[in-house]
């Protein structure tokens, strides 16, 4: 049995709608679809979520929000009216209009998967599940048990269902959202509850490409990387798939599958549990993100003295940000976060740990990127790191800081955000013309 999640783009219009139900007829294990809200198209150039979220906006200013309602109503009946379909999607778009006055963040944003669910199940001939029948949350922890048992009661072993992705319910029974790009991660956790074999993530692209095709227009193809792998990449900024939904698909060994709505026939990127040998690369793939600061702190034997890294910490927990990475050595410490988690906090950080934790030094870098160079192959062959900053030493690009963490799939390089482009290009072009030659030379 396939779980198939499609994106915004894949259900953003009823031409879109029609690609769908090709896939899916196309193979009767689909038995599960998880769709997100409709997203950008050539004549709906701003995605349902987002007009939602405008919505509540103009709400919570006084302004009008009815044009902007309307106009997301008729998009979903015009929707509804070209594939000919007979569902009463009026009857919820009053419902919602109504509450929009009360409604809270989450169920208000929530409406667009719930819409076009309805359309999807009616479109295909599939039950109509609402996540918030058995999505359940604990806090912000899914509870695989409960969500579980209420599932099971609510389709029968062979039914064929369709199931609005982006959110679930709380233990009050109260809308949850999850993060931006959470239909990823309820495609993945329908797929854990349902024990399927194959949970497909439908997009707009055939599958990850090595680096980011904005950067390198012909970028190659990632045909098979490990969930571990498609993780490290997702945190560090690839677009394709949420971080968060590979680890449900991982905890009960569920192939991911990343294939593209638009060209079916394709193949796209698969996600497995260990990588067959002769496919491995020696650099599965590039990924990065813009615009960070480190701090960097120091002080003799600093990792022996824990009366001053309490107060250290004591300071990082009275301004409340959240850090990304914290490399550390004998005598230093550094923390490294967004430029915008700072926000304009950074002065009053700086100043706090020069006043109040008797450091020696404290020093801030600003306008930084980090690269990751991922691949499982790292651990195993040391030498590569060291080919890699090498080839970026001949380049002349500067390397501000080298983190390779514990689990020796990620190598990540700080560089100047001016320099950000540049490493990724380097990187790749060089990787993929001296693969060979790396080979033999580790």
């Amino acid at each position: 049995m396939k779980v198939a999640k499609f994106g915004g783009s894949s259900v953003a219009d009823s031409e879109q709608f029609k690609k769908v139900k090709a896939i899916v007829k196309g193979n009767d294990d689909r038995k599960a679809i998880v769709v997100s809200a409709a997203g950008k198209s050539a004549a709906e150039p701003i995605k349902v979520t987002d007009l939602l979220i405008k919505i509540e906006q103009l709400r919570d200013t006084g302004e009008d929000y009815l044009p902007t309602f309307n106009h997301i109503a008729k998009r979903f009946v015009a929707i509804r009216d070209e594939l000919g379909l007979k569902v009463a999607i009026e009857d919820d778009l009053r419902i919602i209009k109504d509450q929009i006055a009360q409604a809270n963040h989450d169920y208000l944003v929530s409406r667009g998967e719930f819409l076009t669910a309805k359309l999807m199940a009616d479109f295909l001939g599939f039950q109509f599940v609402d996540a918030s029948r058995f999505m359940i949350f604990n806090e912000h922890h899914f509870d695989f048990q409960q969500s579980e048992k209420r599932l099971k009661s609510i389709a029968s072993s062979g039914s064929r269902i369709v199931v609005p992705g982006f959110y679930g319910v709380d233990e009050d029974s109260h809308i949850h959202l999850m993060p931006r790009g959470g239909s990823d991660i309820s495609g993945s956790i329908l797929a854990n509850l349902l024990n399927a074999d194959l949970y497909e993530n439908w997009t707009d692209v055939s599958g990850i490409k090595m680096a980011d095709p904005r950067i390198i227009s012909q970028s190659r193809k990632i045909n098979e990387l490990t969930y571990e792998e498609l993780q490290e990449l997702s945190y560090m900024g690839i677009s394709v798939f949420q971080e968060e939904a590979v680890q449900p698909a991982k905890e009960k060994r569920i192939p991911i599958a990343i294939l593209n709505t638009n060209h079916p026939e394709e193949d796209g990127t698969l996600v497995v549990d260990r990588v067959r040998e002769t496919a491995a690369n020696l650099v599965t793939g590039i990924a990065g993100k813009k615009d960070y600061v480190i701090i960097s702190i120091s002080k003799y034997q600093l990792s022996k003295r824990l009366d001053i890294l309490s107060k250290v910490f004591a300071i990082i927990q009275r301004f409340d940000i959240a850090f990304d990475y914290l490399p550390s050595g004998t005598d230093s410490f550094s923390f490294i976060a967004k430029r915008s988690a700072v926000s304009n906090q950074l002065n009053a950080v700086i100043r706090a740990l020069e006043n109040e934790a008797d450091l020696d030094n404290v020093k801030l870098e600003k306008d930084l990127s980090l690269v990751a160079v991922v691949s499982d192959q790292l651990g195993k062959r040391p030498a590569i790191a060291g080919k890699i900053l090498d080839m970026l030493d001949n380049s002349q690009i500067q390397i501000h800081l080298v983190i390779q963490e514990s689990s020796d799939i990620k190598l990540i390089f700080g560089v100047a955000n001016q320099d950000y482009e540049k490493t990724i290009e380097k990187i790749y072009r060089n990787v993929n013309m001296t693969e060979k030659k790396l080979r033999m030379a580790i």
